[in-house]
């Protein structure tokens, strides 16, 4: 069979073989503890179980789980109301000028909310939590990685990089702090990996360098805000993290080759063999 030459479409093959390799190395990891399945007091055929083990990235229907918000019983907001909110936001920044990379980063940032959450308005269980929490109530950058942005590969990062990089070097005499900053700031690696490999064929070699170092310094930065702060809340923490991320997204994104909004999007030509280089 002749390779895929539209760029969009190899992109997104990319991403499906990405998510299909990380899903398999994690339950292999995690082969001699799989999680119980507590959706109902009765399990599943073993061809059902199999079926939903391989298809939730977020194991809703097992304990434990990879949840965004696993310590609250109930969401504080609508879903629903939160992707309005979002894409009302995303459309205000559509009707500014395009040429700042820094309104380029944030609208990137909203479109992913808006697509993922979408995804699950039609996929989700009808006791699915929600993916995302609001983006404007980040007060930190362990909060945001945590809390408020999905946490869809939790678990392949954790099985695959903070594990195993955590047990190494608590092995090699390392000190519990080191050995799990080490294991946070791997998993950030990975993920980084990961969007490397799914955008390589839309995306020049300097923009992926970007978008690696996006994941990676984010991980730097919350292990020493975690080091500095800790779980204290602070005015200052919160304005530090949003200053951080605003920076990194918009340094991001002028490597990434966006189109100035929408409108600009050339969408008969994204399949040319130009647009596939």
């Amino acid at each position: 069979m002749p390779a895929i030459q539209c760029g969009p479409v190899r992109s997104l093959q990319n991403l499906a073989i990405a998510i299909g390799t990380l899903k398999m190395l994690d339950i292999f990891m995690r082969r001699n503890h799989l999680p119980r399945y507590t959706a109902s007091k009765t399990l599943p055929s073993p061809a059902i179980f199999s079926l939903i083990l391989f298809t939730e990235l977020r194991y809703e229907s097992f304990t434990p789980n990879h949840i965004r918000v696993p310590k609250k019983k109930e969401e504080t907001f609508s879903e629903p109301i939160q992707l309005a909110i979002h894409t009302g936001a995303f459309a205000v920044l559509q009707a500014l000028p395009q040429m700042f990379p820094t309104i380029l980063a944030f609208e990137v940032l909203l479109a992913i909310y808006i697509l993922w959450t979408s995804i699950q308005q039609l996929l989700r269980y009808p006791n699915s939590p929600a993916l995302f929490g609001p983006l404007y109530r980040a007060e930190s950058l362990t909060l945001f990685w945590s809390e408020t942005w999905h946490n869809v590969f939790s678990s392949p990062c954790t099985s695959l990089a903070y594990y195993p990089i955590r047990k190494t070097l608590s092995r090699l005499g390392a000190p519990a702090p080191v050995a799990r900053s080490a294991g946070v700031i791997g998993a950030f690696a990975l993920m980084g990996v990961f969007h490397m490999y799914a955008l390589h064929p839309i995306l020049p070699w300097a923009s992926l360098v970007r978008i690696g170092l996006f994941f990676l310094l984010n991980g730097i930065a919350a292990v020493c805000e975690a080091a500095v702060w800790g779980h204290k809340k602070s005015w200052l923490k919160t304005a530090l993290a949003w200053t951080f991320e605003t920076l990194l997204a918009t340094w991001t994104a002028q490597a990434a080759h966006i189109p100035n909004g929408l409108s600009h999007i050339p969408w008969g030509e994204m399949c040319t063999p130009a647009a596939a280089l």
